[in-house]
């Protein structure tokens, strides 16, 4: 990742903590906590009793895009990817009883919508779903809708694997409104220095 393109005021190189069921890709990430020193750590739903690991911070950046959007995440302060809004919001404290507190919580049927289908297959190249390169592109052709990581469409099939669209939500829930607006012979391009995806007609 060039350093143009870097968000968050915390050095790439800074070492963070990340819970082994995220890097596991067991549960999403949708929390993350910054402590009094302004030292980083990524969570899934629930608690967060649960062991972590350690890692540095442009490989979180690298493996879930979202985590560019929390420039503005102070020290001391907790974010919660929300379903609904389709983004991070602050963590607070409700004191009159009628707010709708932010939970970090796993995707479910509430908070789903109705034209994507849960169930659908897409095929993911394995580099980009492991982490080792950012996911870059999302195509629709005739054979269906893939996930990329940088470089040309062309991708041998023993590259790709077949992945469930909750399951790629689950994974980067930055993707979720591309899959919605996407159409056959088009593309969607993920440009990190405006943190948004861009369509394009699949030459």
């Amino acid at each position: 990742m060039q350093n143009k393109e870097w968000k968050l005021k915390t050095p790439p190189d800074t070492e963070v903590a990340v819970a082994e069921d995220v890097l596991g890709m067991r549960v999403p990430l949708v929390r993350v906590r910054r402590d009094g020193g302004g030292g980083w750590s990524f969570f899934g739903p629930g608690d967060e009793e649960g062991p972590t690991k350690r890692t540095v911070l442009s490989a979180v950046v690298g493996a879930w895009p979202h985590v560019s959007a929390l420039a503005e995440l102070e020290a001391g302060s907790v974010a919660v990817w929300s379903w609904t809004q389709h983004g991070w919001t602050g963590e607070f404290e409700c004191r009159c009883g009628e707010c709708q507190q932010p939970v970090a919580a796993d995707l479910d049927r509430k908070t789903w919508p109705s034209d994507l289908h849960p169930h659908h297959i897409v095929s993911v190249e394995q580099t980009a779903l492991s982490g080792q390169v950012v996911l870059a592109d999302i195509i629709s052709t005739e054979g269906g809708i893939a996930l990329l990581g940088p470089g040309e469409h062309r991708r041998t099939s023993e590259k790709m694997t077949p992945v469930a669209v909750a399951n790629v939500i689950r994974r980067w829930p930055h993707t979720m409104h591309a899959l919605r607006a996407l159409n056959e012979g088009r593309g969607m391009r993920w440009n990190s220095e405006g943190m948004a995806w861009h369509e394009y007609v699949i030459a």
